[in-house]
């Protein structure tokens, strides 16, 4: 790859502000310019009834499953708060739903024992079910707002597990229109945008009107991060041009200059 394959190319990035700072490294350093749009914003409030409950017995958990990496941040943030040895967690195994989850997991100096290689929470939970035995085994979810009931459905019900839920992160639509970087893009526009997540989509279609941009601005190619996202985008009608096999910067570096470089 050349080192100025994105040379004169604008690329904006529409994760929740401060998460973006390795990808944008990445398409720096391949000639980018780079312009964020943080479309959603991620705030780690659990409901703490149920998180003081859920810390009185974390030692009886047998499996703790993690769907995403704000999830496992937040659980550990607040997890913290209330224990000072990693220990404390007890002797469960852990279980991670993609390969960016396992790795904020190992930022705790933790092991999974069961990823799904892809980032699907059905596919995880299949293989909970079928190469573990969780038939009355206790099991706590961390999930977020905007996950999908299906995973402790399918442990509940397919797996007779016993299944608690905890929601220790929101995401929620992060209004961008009045910022001079939306002023910016609607005048511009640019060559892509790069989207991570499905509610970021949503939050994009919400915001149309005031993201529009102007006649004679560059209609951006949208590059998805994980097939999810992918089909986000199709749903919503806006032509795909390219997608990261992986949330990582080198993987969204790849897929933007596949999708400028057909």
């Amino acid at each position: 790859m050349s080192k100025f394959a994105l040379r004169d190319r604008l690329v904006v990035l529409t994760r929740p502000e401060g998460r973006g700072a390795d990808w944008k490294a990445a398409l720096t350093e391949a000639g980018a310019a780079v312009s964020e749009l943080p479309l959603i914003v991620i705030s780690f409030e659990p409901d703490d009834a149920v998180l003081t409950e859920v810390l009185d017995g974390i030692s009886q958990y047998d499996w703790i499953v993690f769907t995403s990496p704000n999830g496992v941040r937040g659980f550990f943030d607040r997890f913290f708060e209330r224990f000072a040895d990693i220990r404390s967690v007890g002797g469960a195994r852990f279980a991670c739903v993609g390969p960016a989850t396992e790795r904020q997991l190992r930022g705790y100096h933790l092991e999974s024992d069961l990823t799904a290689a892809q980032s699907d929470a059905r596919a995880l939970g299949q293989q909970l079910i079928e190469k573990h035995d969780v038939e009355n085994q206790k099991v706590l979810v961390i999930t977020g707002n905007l996950n999908s009931p299906e995973l402790p459905r399918m442990l509940g019900s397919g797996g007779l597990a016993i299944v608690d839920t905890l929601k220790v992160y929101g995401t929620e639509e992060n209004p961008v229109g009045d910022s001079p970087e939306a002023a910016e893009f609607r005048r511009r526009g640019a060559d892509a945008i790069v989207f991570a997540s499905p509610s970021a989509v949503e939050s994009f279609m919400h915001q149309a009107a005031s993201l529009r941009p102007e006649a004679g601005a560059k209609q951006p190619k949208a590059v998805a991060v994980g097939a999810t996202t992918a089909d986000a985008l199709r749903k919503a009608g806006i032509p795909l041009a390219a997608t990261a096999s992986a949330p990582t910067a080198a993987a969204i570096r790849d897929a933007v200059i596949t999708a400028l470089n057909p």
